[in-house]
Parts: C-alpha cells; structure tokens; sequence
C-alpha cells in the first residue's frame, strides 16, 4: 500500500485521467471513474480523491450536455429537412468545412463548395443528410469519424453567407495555414507538384499533405509509417530537438534556449495546423522544460497525464479518435520501453561491468553504436505492439512490417527534417538555398525508397479479417445511381467508377473485404465510368482490363479460380447512341451455383440468349428497355441502386445507394420464391 501511495502521489494525474476516461465513456464505466475515486481514498490521498471526483464530474456532464444538444439539433434538422444556422468555420474540408457554434455547441460538417476559411463566422441554409454507412468494416466511415470529432450532424449546403472575421483563436490558426502554405511553396516550387519526394518533404516537415497524391501516401501506408505525414509527437520532438543543437552550435546558453524552443515549437505547431497529437506532444514539452526552468522534478506518467486530462476535458469525444488513442497509447509505450531499455543488459559490444573510464575509445563507439540498436528495436517494438491493437479495431488492418520499417527510417527522419528545416530557412540565398534544396529532396527520396521497399514486401498490409469465399458476391452502391460488382473471389470485377470513386469506395472496399479481382469488366465507353481503372491496376498489377465496347462478336469466355465467365456483348443491331446499349450480359458458373449479371443491359440483348436457369441475376435499369424482374428465370433477383423494377416469382433483395451485399452463391439455390 505504501509502494502504490508513493506512485500516485509521483503522478497524482493519473486517477483523475482514469475516472475522466469512465466518466466520458458512461454506462458502467462510471465503476471505474468510481474505483479510481475510492483507490485513492483506500491510499488516503485526500487531494488525488477530490480532484479525481471533480474532473469525473466536470467530464461527465460535459458529455451528457453535448449529447443533448447533439440528440436535439439532430432530431429538429431531421423533421425541418432544411435548417439555418450560425456559427464559426473550424477547419475546411476537401470539399466543405466544420462549422462550430460556439463553446458547448454543437458542430456541424457542411457539404459543398464552401469559400470561407478557418475564423470566418458565417450564416448557412443547408439540408439534413444521413452519413452513409461504411458498408464493408474497415472503409471510412463518416459516422464514426463524426463521432470522434464530435460532429453531431452532417448538411449539405444550399445557401450561405459570411458575416465576418472577428479575432479569434482560429483566425490565428488561418494565419498560420497561410504561413505554412508560404513556406510549402518553397519545399515545393511550381511545376514540381508531381514530385513525390518533395511531397513527402512537404508531408513530413509541415504537416502539409494537400499536395500528396494518392499513390505517394499508399507507400507509406503499406509500409505503416503514415504517420510520418501527420505533425505528432515525433515531429515536434525532432523540431525541438534541432533547434535546441542549432542554438546550442551557436553557444546560446541552455536557460535562454529553453524559452525560445518553447516558443518557436509553439508557433510550428501551430503553423502545422494543432492537431491532438502535437498538442499533446507541445504540452508535455512545455512542462518538462517549465519543470526545468523553475527547477522542478518532471514525472513523465503526470506530464502525460496532464496532457491527456487538457483535451478530454475540452474535447471529450476526442477519446473515440484514433488520433488521440495512437498518440497517448504509443507514448505511452514508448516511456515503458525506454525504461526497459536502462534494465536490459548489453546485447553484445562491450561487458556492462567494465567501468566507461576503463574503455577504449572503439569500445565506447561500439557500446553507444550497441545502444542505438537495442534502443531502436526495443521502442519500435513496444510502438508497433500497442499500435496494432488501435488499428485493428479503427481501420481493421494489419502493417506487419511496420515494424521493421520504423528501425530503418529511424536514422532518416532527423536528416529529412534536419535538411527540410534548414531549406526553409536559406532558401532565398544564392547557392546555398540550391545546395540544401538538392540535399533535402535527395533525402526525401531515400525516405521514400526504404518505406517504398518495405510496403512492398509480401504480406506487408493486410486487411483485418479472413478473404472472401470463393463463390461469393458483393455488390456495392455508390453515389448517383451508381455501383460496382464483384462476382467470386478471384473473379470478375464489373466496373469500378471513376478515379475518385475506385480511390475511396471501391479498391478500399476490395480490399477489406478480401477480394482479389481477376479481371475487370467496364461496361460503358465512357472514359469517367472507367476512370478508376488505373487505381484498380496499381492496387492488383497485372489485372486486365476488359471494355464492354471492344468485345468481339462472339464475346469472351475465360476461367479463373472462382469458376468460369461468359462475357455475352450486345447484339450489333443496337443502336449505340445510348451508352448504356453497349452494356454486356456476364453468366458465371462455378460449383456453388449460377449467376447471370445483367446489369443496365437492353430488353433486346436479354431475349437474344438460349433461355437458361440462374440461382441469382443481378439487374440494373435500362433507360429504353429495360428488363423486369419476372423476365428472368432466377430464385433470387438482385437489384441494382436506382432500380424500381418489381420481381414476380423471386426473391428480390433491392441494394440502395451507399448500400453493400455480400452473399454466397451457394445459398441461392435455396431461396424461397
């Protein structure tokens, strides 16, 4: 009991962060807020008690009093359809932004072409809107993300207006994007936007990953570093570290380094946008070296705790973010692998009994070279142990060789940002700005190699859960009337949409659900229905892809490990000023059952077949002739999104838009008409 005292009141933090965690969550994790508060009264730390029951209190009505004002605007937008309100733009989106209502108000994300920037206090007129649902576990999903940002409600805009742009803390903040975007045009000059390593220079110096492109950000998460493309804790402590080497090169003494490393990281981070990790990572260094100007024994377990107790209280939704659990967690664990780092015993080099005055000098390299290793193995452990768990549950994956990739990027971080940093601040001079430009893209491209190389390894990324059965559909709907079909596990994708489309529904979609696509079908000639088709490829190389309107005649027949595909082209009499009339009709076969897709094909293509038999057909709507349900000689009809023909005889299962199925052919054959 004496020994447990002594830590809590080391770090008297702790409990009320724990009774804030129970407090914030509800239900019966109030017995943990309430085990934390009475803990500490079995301890008799009358103080930790107190302090643990107040923040437990404080948290706990914040969130109550969130949630109902969250559960009313909801259910007012929902009955209104259409609502005006006021507020304060907080951050801008790709396309819309997050409106915020002032202090204990709730916050909106607005949809649409939105002008305005963080600061400016606007009136809008916009429409309720359901956040669609991640169909397949592991796809964004808007619902959960809205909930660690504490979004109560999603609207689509119709109308708005800007009443002005008072002082304000996100008036700072805009300026401090505007720097930023400054200073990234010097890391990336105009005509250089495609470069990919002096996007990762951008990315990783400033936080700035507006100018990445999709294929640059895929290797590092393949790799399990994209968190080098966010500002966190490991930015602000490489930032604060070399401004502390560069003053020190300057022999400025340690008690004015200390206030001008506070305030020049502070002005970075918030530069670099004040995200919850370097907020965290900003708080802890501004105690430790407060602790250390005012002579004062810093408890890292408090420092953290501190920084935690600063946000949940502010913020609580923040502990359903993933951002906020992978900052605090890995922190976390990386204090608990620094102090087993000190307990671990050499693991070669030189005898940790031999006194350091007694060792050569190769002795000492090889002893602190030594250091470096176990250290870097030890932390990268202790990180990417704690860090699966969060990714499982958040993003429903798996980077197996995170791991590793973290050890060897571990002596490139400090130079990149080292060499970025540096550019940044001689870029203007003659020479020397063309010198470290040159250093810091090299460096950036090294970087991106070994991560590259790393992501590429077999088995490197992997979705959470086990592949898709072979004999098994998934249809998908998308936005506008649109959708993708894949039919069998290494079998045959029917159209993935345009590039946005493949990038954010279809490819993530796949790729959780464990399908492998063998071939891929685009049924329309139009060049944004198959745009998409270039993502499907660099996810899956060596996929072909098949065009609807350059199948011969007699059209194509090919087997993969999912069954055999007869892909039937429309009848050459069809006129083809619609696009839909080049559509194909695809009957696959496999042991588990028949399955004729058919999709937005014509009357005219349909009744040119043999009349046949299939467990399941799969319709779309022809915009001329299109086909009906009882047209089809099938125990389950599958409609497409915007589809409102009515079965006869069938089992029909309708998918709406931003709707996924996923069945098994097998289990067709027994569908009740």
């Amino acid at each position: 009991m004496k020994l447990l005292r002594r830590y809590l009141l080391e770090s008297p933090l702790f409990l009320p962060l724990v009774a804030v965690a129970g407090a914030v969550v509800g239900g019966w994790w109030w017995s943990v807020a309430g085990g934390a508060v009475l803990l500490a009264l079995v301890c008799r730390v009358w103080r930790i008690a107190l302090c643990a029951l107040l923040c437990a209190a404080v948290a706990g009505l914040h969130t109550r009093l969130l949630e109902e004002k969250s559960a009313a605007f909801c259910e007012r937008a929902e009955q209104q359809e259409i609502v005006e309100l006021c507020g304060t733009v907080e951050r801008e989106l790709r396309r819309g932004c997050v409106l915020g209502t002032g202090w204990n108000g709730v916050r909106v994300v607005v949809r649409g072409e939105t002008p305005w920037k963080p600061g400016d206090v606007v009136r809008v007129r916009a429409q309720w809107k359901t956040p669609a649902p991640a169909g397949v576990p592991g796809v964004f999903d808007s619902a959960a993300w809205m909930r660690g940002q504490g979004i109560a409600a999603s609207l689509d805009l119709m109308e708005g207006e800007k009443l002005g742009k008072p002082l304000s803390l996100r008036t700072v903040q805009h300026w401090g994007l505007r720097i930023r975007e400054q200073l990234a045009a010097r890391l990336m000059p105009a005509g250089t936007e495609s470069d990919a390593a002096r996007q990762v220079l951008c990315a990783l110096v400033l936080g700035d990953k507006s100018g990445a492109e999709e294929e640059t950000m895929e290797g590092f998460r393949n790799g399990g570093c994209l968190h080098a493309f966010a500002v966190s804790g490991l930015h602000v402590g490489l930032v604060s570290g070399i401004f502390w080497l560069l003053l020190r090169l300057l022999r400025v003494r340690p008690v004015v380094i200390r206030p001008l490393v506070l305030v020049s990281v502070g002005v970075y981070v918030l530069m670099t946008g004040a995200a919850v990790p370097a907020i965290r990572a900003y708080v802890m260094l501004a105690v430790l070296l407060l602790g250390f100007m005012l002579q004062r024994r810093v408890s890292l377990l408090n420092t953290w705790s501190f920084a935690a107790l600063l946000i949940l209280l502010a913020a609580p939704s923040q502990l359903y973010n993933a951002g906020f659990l992978l900052s605090f967690g890995v922190y976390a664990a990386l204090c608990i692998a620094l102090k087993l780092l000190l307990a671990e015993s050499a693991w070669f080099g030189p005898d940790d009994y031999i006194p350091v005055s007694l060792r050569t000098p190769w002795e000492m390299r090889w002893s602190n070279f030594e250091l470096g290793v176990r250290g870097a193995v030890i932390v990268s452990l202790s990180a990417w142990l704690v860090s699966v768990p969060i990714t499982l549950y958040f993003f429903h994956t798996v980077n197996s060789s995170s791991f590793l990739t973290n050890i060897a990027i571990t002596p490139l971080l400090p130079v990149v940002m080292f060499c970025g940093l540096l550019h940044l601040c001689v870029a203007g001079v003659p020479w020397v700005g063309v010198a470290t430009g040159w250093a810091a893209q090299k460096s950036a491209a090294l970087l991106l190699a070994v991560v590259s190389w790393f992501g590429g390894l077999p088995y490197a990324y992997l979705p959470a859960q086990e592949p898709a059965p072979l004999h098994s559909v998934l249809v998908q709907g998308t936005n506008f009337g649109g959708s993708f079909t894949m039919l069998g596990n290494h079998g045959l994708l029917i159209d993935c949409g345009n590039e946005a489309t493949a990038g954010l529904k279809t490819v993530p979609s796949l790729f959780h659900a464990g399908y492998t696509p063998a071939a891929l079908l685009v049924t329309s000639p139009l060049v944004s229905a198959g745009g998409g088709a270039a993502v499907v490829q660099r996810m899956w190389p060596g996929v072909p892809v098949i065009q609807a309107h350059e199948l011969p005649p007699e059209g194509c027949v090919f087997e993969t490990q999912a069954g055999r595909f007869t892909i039937m082209p429309a009848p050459a009499e069809l006129s083809r000023r619609n696009a839909a009339s080049h559509h194909p009709l695809v009957l696959w076969e496999s042991p588990a059952g028949r399955v004729l897709y058919v999709g937005d094909a014509a009357y005219s293509a349909f009744s040119s077949l043999p009349e046949m038999a299939a467990d399941a057909a799969i319709l779309g709507q022809h915009p001329t002739q299109a086909i009906q349900g009882g047209d089809v000689q099938a125990g389950c009809t599958i409609l497409l999104p915007g589809v409102n023909a009515e079965s006869t005889g069938t089992r029909c299962i309708p998918v709406g838009e931003n709707e996924t199925l996923q069945l098994n052919v097998s289990g067709l054959k027994s569908s009740a008409p």
